[in-house]
């Protein structure tokens, strides 16, 4: 009987579809089903964050200048007379955006990059590699706060100069991933019946060396919204009234006001370091999941 049930696991594993082994593998893992919840609690807060709240992100109320929280302000106003829950919720939007399109960016250019690398190999590998060690070679926050101070403070800047200077990484990985495909008997079987080079790529390996980019990409939005928040705080990301949740903190960095008035950076503050550990708990169990040599 024993044996029996384990044949008929063993039959619905090569059934299912390895997604469907992931899923089940996720389902599984607490943590990163917390981080999936709580990234969906942000998502939804950033897209209806203009029908929570009756005030203005961006209105002054110079009346009600660094008020404490209150029935009418839930966390309080800044040094504007700026609703400070309202700014935290539309703040969202513009982070998780920032993240969202810079890893749309990077893993658009990663997979250009990273495809023809793994491919094609020889001297076009090592330009492409070459050039990615490039990039590695700068520190990222520095080669950030160069660009931002080249071309301006803006959120369409900060999209695109984390989404450019981000790409190495994962081009990288999936180079790896194609080095590694390039070798198994199906591809090898795919080459010798004729299929040709864009068949081989798009239906062949690149299906094959997603799961781990698709892990990549999620970590990368952690450090996109971290990224944005750092050159915000330091001016050279979305600049004011815009809210974003580094430059409320940047708003929010005399003494006095670090002291005296903690939910002028708490609320921002506190969204950062969750945003980021939901995602980062989200990115470990798809890791896991998706990972073929992971049991169960």
């Amino acid at each position: 009987m024993a044996e029996n049930n384990e044949e008929r696991v063993l039959s619905r594993r090569n059934i299912e579809s390895p997604w469907a082994v992931g899923w089940r593998r996720f389902k599984k893992n607490r943590i990163a089903l917390l981080g999936a919840i709580f990234l969906l609690i942000f998502v939804f807060l950033a897209i209806f964050a203009p029908y929570l709240t009756p005030h203005s992100p961006t209105r002054a109320d110079f009346l009600k200048r660094n008020e404490a929280p209150s029935s009418e302000h839930w966390l309080g106003t800044d040094e504007m007379g700026r609703d400070i829950l309202t700014r935290t919720l539309h703040g969202g939007r513009i982070s998780l955006s920032v993240g969202l399109v810079s890893v749309s960016i990077t893993m658009f250019i990663a997979l250009i990059l990273g495809s023809i690398a793994g491919y094609a190999g020889g001297f076009t590998d090592t330009i492409i590699m070459r050039l990615a060690d490039i990039f590695l070679s700068f520190p990222f926050l520095i080669l950030a706060i160069t660009a931002s101070a080249l071309l301006g403070p803006s959120i369409y800047n900060v999209m695109i100069i984390l989404g450019v200077i981000s790409w190495p990484g994962p081009c990288r990985l999936l180079r790896a991933e194609f080095l590694k495909l390039k070798s198994q008997d199906f591809i090898q079987a795919a080459v010798a019946l004729g299929g040709g080079h864009r068949r081989i790529v798009l239906i062949h390996l690149l299906p094959n060396a997603i799961p781990p980019l698709l892990v990549a990409a999620t970590l990368g939005v952690a450090s996109a919204i971290i990224g944005e928040a750092g050159l915000s705080f330091l001016g050279l990301g979305v600049p004011p009234p815009a809210p974003s949740w580094g430059n409320m903190l940047n708003s929010a960095r005399a003494l006095h006001i670090m002291e005296g008035m903690p939910w002028m950076w708490l609320p921002p503050g506190i969204a950062i370091f969750l945003a980021v550990l939901s995602i980062n708990f989200l990115g470990d169990g798809l890791r896991d999941a998706l990972d073929p040599k992971q049991e169960g």
